[in-house]
This record gives C-alpha cells, sequence and structure tokens, in this order.
C-alpha cells in the first residue's frame, strides 16, 4: 500500500461521511461498485484511474500530481543557455 493512497482514502472518506452518504450510496452517485468504495477508502484501490476519477469527482475532489526533483523554468534556462 502507497502512503499517497492511503490519504486519499482518508480525504474520501472524510468528503462521504460529510455529505452523509453511505459507501452504497457513493458508489450510485459516482457509478462504480461499492467495492471499489471500500477498497479506495481503505488506501487498498489498484483498479482503473477512470473508476477512482469517478469517485474522487462525486465527492467533489480533484486529483493532482505534485512534481518532485524536476527543474523549473528558470534552472531549465540556465541548462539550455542559446548563447
Amino acid at each position: 500500500m502507497l502512503p499517497g493512497l492511503k490519504a486519499i482514502g482518508m480525504k474520501c472518506r472524510e468528503k462521504r461521511k460529510a455529505k452523509g452518504w453511505t459507501q452504497s450510496a457513493a458508489a450510485l452517485r459516482a457509478g462504480i461498485q461499492r467495492t471499489v468504495i471500500s477498497e479506495i477508502e481503505n488506501g487498498a484501490y489498484t483498479g482503473s484511474l477512470k473508476s477512482l476519477t469517478l469517485y474522487l469527482t462525486a465527492v467533489e475532489l480533484i486529483l493532482t500530481v505534485q512534481s518532485s526533483g524536476l527543474p523549473q523554468l528558470d534552472e531549465l534556462e540556465a541548462l539550455f543557455d542559446d548563447d
């Protein structure tokens, strides 16, 4: 289990419960199986990005990716100096 998946699952559970939804109700709204909701919320999901995105959308969350270790624009300019 990846630590990021656990954090995503906890946030999803928090949002779902704030809406007063059961896992079954959330699954109906997202158009996915209840077992998928359970796997996501427990940080054990290894299925498709599409199903994850459907659930995130249903609970009004957005998946973002943060990069690390990639050069910033000013660093790239120094690397590819045209002079």
